[in-house]
């Protein structure tokens, strides 16, 4: 019998409750800007300023869907939004971040979508293909 073992990924950053306030494209690169950084996943887990570059994304498979208000259970009705097309239709926003998930070329981004106009949170779902990398940038 073979046995494959994935490792575990390393991940320098958690992004755990972490706000993107701004989401920039520039040509096939996507810049995910926070509100007050992430946090070091190693000791003494210090909270940093900094951005995410997510390099190379195929626009074609990077969406957000936009679940029901959050505490709904049950049936709802969303919407799935190409990336391009929430950037178009909304400006001010903030996306908390509650879960991250990477795999093959992808990551994941799931948590509370804040608008100004709205009392109620968003639950939401924001997904990228990318053939880059993750490009984390701090300010020190």
């Amino acid at each position: 019998m073979k046995e494959t073992i994935l490792e575990k990924h390393n991940m320098p950053y958690s992004l755990h409750d972490m706000k993107i306030n701004e989401i920039k494209t520039e040509g096939n690169n996507v810049t995910l800007i926070f509100e007050n950084g992430y946090t070091e996943t190693t000791k003494p887990y210090r909270q940093v300023n900094g951005s995410i570059i997510i390099k190379n994304v195929d626009y074609d498979f990077c969406a957000i869907h936009l679940l029901s208000e959050n505490g709904n259970y049950g049936s709802f009705k969303g919407k799935k939004l190409s990336l391009k097309n929430f950037l178009k239709n909304f400006k001010e926003y903030s996306l908390e971040i509650i879960d991250e998930l990477y795999g093959f070329n992808q990551a994941e981004y799931n948590g509370f979508l804040y608008l100004p106009d709205k009392e109620n949170v968003i639950e939401y779902s924001m997904s990228f293909y990318y053939t880059g990398g993750l490009v984390y940038i701090t300010e020190e």
